[in-house]
């Protein structure tokens, strides 16, 4: 499983390099190798899969991937959506699939280069994530693969080299990366401008471009990709395989986030668009997101009737048919508690003293479970200040805020903040590499 995808360069070396090895010894020991790693076929026949192994559609350095490897993931991806098993969309996926394999390839070179393996636990875990994230129960995944002619090392070779490659761009560029605190301020009060914006629940697909020579292709690449979630396909499996976030390995998953924890390109459109819905891909200034939006909430900042208030009350009779000069007095009773009673505890002592058959504490309360009138004075209410007296037909009604709990905000923390800028400089850190890993590489495409 690749976390850095591109789409196919028309731009390859096709011819052979000065100082590299004939093409033909490169494909001789590879067709070697590739049948010793494929001597169990998977629903072929022996000389229907002989006839798979022979064909080479990409030599990688002095690596072969095979039209059945090709063949294999085009299976992985359709067999596991709901994309229609034709040629046609074969077609169209077949290059944006063969440049997944290539960059594979690279990237195991690579971790082989720097004496990186990838530990058998550690794929069986991933493996698992994947299980869950298919509602597979555990163990299953192998029968799935299997039910759908999929030859399950193609999966394997997929997630191995995700892992692989997590550990080179940790290993070559983790001790290099610099967030200062000006950056992560600069990070969090964009955020918290945010805070009273709605959460979305959402998934990313990202295509990068990182120079203006990638822009057709990336743009063009994005555009199928979305043309094929229009079709029905599953956007957790196309995000898995082709995005170049991290995310991909969560099938784009983001979790609830903040429109100010996005380029804001992207969480301006996100804003106004309704739950359960995807963008066309949007241009920022790395690339292009698709995006989906899961669901959607109300910012907490601004879910003011959610908050909690713990109310008491004072009521000083005055029923009805009181005498003018009784109600005068009460009146003025009222406005002494109001101007002379501080804090919960005083109050709660004249309300003793004045011995009301009314319940004194009313305990703890959503704001918007109150009556209008009684809302529109307890919601701006300061803690320990009595209310302005309220008319009710038991009498004259003071309330009292002794606690308010308003709903959190969310705001990440100066850490969270810190990281999550240091896994967007890695992966653009770790793009630059592949792309670099590339340029250099043999490459010879056959399709």
């Amino acid at each position: 499983m690749s976390l850095f995808h591109r789409t196919l360069d028309a731009k390859f070396d096709y011819g052979a390099r000065a100082g590299r090895p004939n093409i033909s010894w490169h494909v001789s020991v590879v067709l070697l190798l590739s049948t010793v790693y494929l001597s169990e076929p998977v629903g072929l026949t022996a000389r229907a899969f002989a006839q798979q192994v022979v064909g080479i559609v990409a030599v990688v350095n002095d690596e072969a991937i095979s039209a059945y490897d090709l063949e294999q993931r085009l299976n992985l991806i359709i067999r596991s959506s709901n994309l229609a098993d034709t040629q046609e969309a074969r077609q169209r996926l077949a290059p944006r699939v063969l440049n997944s394999l290539v960059e594979e390839a690279l990237q195991l070179q690579e971790a082989k280069r720097l004496g990186i393996t990838v530990p058998e636990k550690d794929l069986d875990a991933a493996l698992g994530v994947i299980e869950r994230q298919n509602n597979l129960p555990p163990g299953r995944l192998p029968d799935f693969l299997k039910s759908r002619g999929i030859d399950r090392r193609t999966l394997d070779h997929q997630v191995r080299a995700n892992l692989a490659w997590s550990q080179v761009v940790r290993r070559l560029f983790a001790r290099t990366i610099n967030v200062t605190d000006a950056e992560v301020e600069v990070a969090l009060e964009r955020i918290k401008e945010n805070a009273d914006k709605p959460r979305l629940l959402l998934a990313e697909i990202f295509i990068a471009v990182d120079s203006p020579s990638e822009e057709p292709a990336a743009r063009s690449n994005a555009m199928r990709i979305f043309e094929e979630i229009k079709r029905g396909a599953s956007f957790p499996l196309l995000a898995f395989q082709f995005s170049e976030s991290s995310s991909a390995q969560n099938g784009g998953d983001l979790g609830w986030v903040q429109p100010g924890e996005l380029e804001p390109e992207v969480g301006n459109i996100l804003l106004n668009m309704p739950a359960r819905t995807v963008t066309e891909p949007i241009r920022t200034a790395s690339g292009y997101y698709i995006m989906l939006i899961r669901d959607r909430k109300q910012a907490p900042a601004a879910q003011t009737g959610k908050t909690l208030l713990s109310l008491r009350q004072i009521v000083i009779p005055l029923p009805s048919g009181t005498a003018a000069a009784d109600a005068a007095s009460q009146h003025e009773l009222a406005k002494t508690i109001r101007a002379t009673v501080r804090g919960c505890e005083d109050f709660t002592s004249v309300a003793k003293e004045l011995s009301s058959d009314v319940l004194g504490d009313l305990g703890i309360i959503k704001l918007d479970e109150l009556p209008e009138d009684l809302r529109s004075t307890v919601g701006n209410l300061e803690v320990g200040m009595p209310s302005r007296p309220v008319q009710t037909p038991e009498g004259l009604r003071l309330l009292m805020v002794c606690n308010r709990e308003e709903p959190k905000a969310n705001i990440p923390s100066h850490e969270q903040v810190r990281r999550n800028l240091v896994v967007q400089r890695l992966e653009m850190r770790a793009r630059r590499h592949l792309r670099d890993l590339r340029e250099s590489a043999f490459l010879d495409i056959r399709t």
